[in-house]
């Protein structure tokens, strides 16, 4: 609609007629052409501003109009749509990779994340963070922004080098952009043994560190293929050859260091015995705001969504494709 309609076939409506298409495509012209507010349409014309509102639902309704979208958008709009609606999930952000791949992907997609993860919180949550290097991008651009009575806390143990991408740095950088308290677990993030990790879960203050994690109602993760890649090998929480069992098993990803099949199902192995981590069924009740990007990680996230209660998820559109083409 481009062309103003004849002023001089303008008949406004009488209180025992609707209005014509022409008074209708005036005010339509004003409002979508022109720019103008509904309350300057309703003085240029001399009607009510619920007028105007009533008139621009005729123009709709009788096809005087029509609001066309742009392609791009709204393709990411229907991929939102879609995995929202085959997996529960309760808000879908997806980004147009427009050609990213690897760390800058990661990069842009966290960068969202970051943004959006604010509005996720309410007073008094208790929010549970992972670790590796989407959840660590996330946090060094998070905004700051207080929030009421948070506890941000550490939901696998800690790791030697301080320098790399540990759930420990990730919470207590959220923690303090976002004026929470933050709350780390004084455990390794894996033990050598099975007796030594019993031994140290005998420990009082451990005990209580971890039996926290249980209150957790939300979660902040991501999660990760499960091969020789995968975060957990490349920082030793995991050897190849423990990645190679779960696998055997059917284990198709990681995610806050329990392996998950395809189905979304905890794969169980030795290697749990030795980990100090949120359990498997209290995190899958959580709240979670996932983060994730790379065509790569289809399986696993659809694994996840399958699995846990993902109500926030920030990913690409070749992923968020990905993952649909799949079932």
């Amino acid at each position: 609609m481009t062309d103003r309609p004849s002023s001089s076939v303008l008949k406004y409506a009488t209180r025992s007629a609707p209005p014509s298409d022409a008074v209708v495509s005036e005010t339509a012209w004003l409002y979508y052409v022109r720019g103008l507010t509904q309350g300057e349409v309703a003085q240029a014309q001399n009607i009510s501003r619920p007028t105007v509102a009533a008139y621009l639902k005729a123009a709709k309704e009788r096809g005087l109009i029509a609001i066309k979208l742009d392609p791009h958008h709204l393709r990411l709009n229907e991929l939102s749509h879609a995995l929202k609606t085959r997996f529960g999930v309760d808000a879908v952000h997806v980004l147009p990779a427009n050609g990213l791949i690897g760390k800058e992907l990661t990069q842009a997609v966290s960068e969202v994340g970051a943004h959006l993860l604010p509005g996720f919180f309410e007073p008094l949550d208790i929010v549970g963070v992972s670790w590796g290097e989407t959840i660590s991008l996330l946090a060094e651009v998070v905004p700051y922004w207080p929030q009421q009575n948070l506890k941000v806390i550490q939901l696998l143990g800690s790791m030697a080098n301080p320098l790399i991408m540990s759930s420990e740095r990730c919470t207590s950088e959220i923690a303090r952009r976002l004026g929470g308290t933050g709350i780390n677990m004084n455990a390794p993030a894996v033990c050598s043994t099975k007796s030594v990790a019993d031994s140290l879960r005998s420990e009082p203050i451990i005990a209580e560190q971890l039996a926290q994690l249980k209150h957790c109602n939300k979660a902040v993760f991501s999660v990760s293929t499960c091969d020789a890649e995968a975060h957990v090998v490349q920082f030793k929480v995991a050897t190849p050859e423990d990645v190679s069992y779960y696998q055997s098993q059917g284990a198709v990803c990681n995610a806050v260091g329990r392996f998950l099949d395809a189905d979304g199902h905890q794969v169980k192995g030795p290697l749990d015995d030795r980990l100090f981590a949120v359990e498997w069924d209290d995190f899958r009740v959580m709240q979670g705001f996932m983060v994730v990007s790379g065509l790569e990680k289809a399986q696993a996230t659809r694994a996840v969504l399958k699995g846990a209660k993902v109500s926030q998820l920030v990913l690409d559109d070749a992923l968020a494709a990905a993952i649909l083409a799949l079932d």
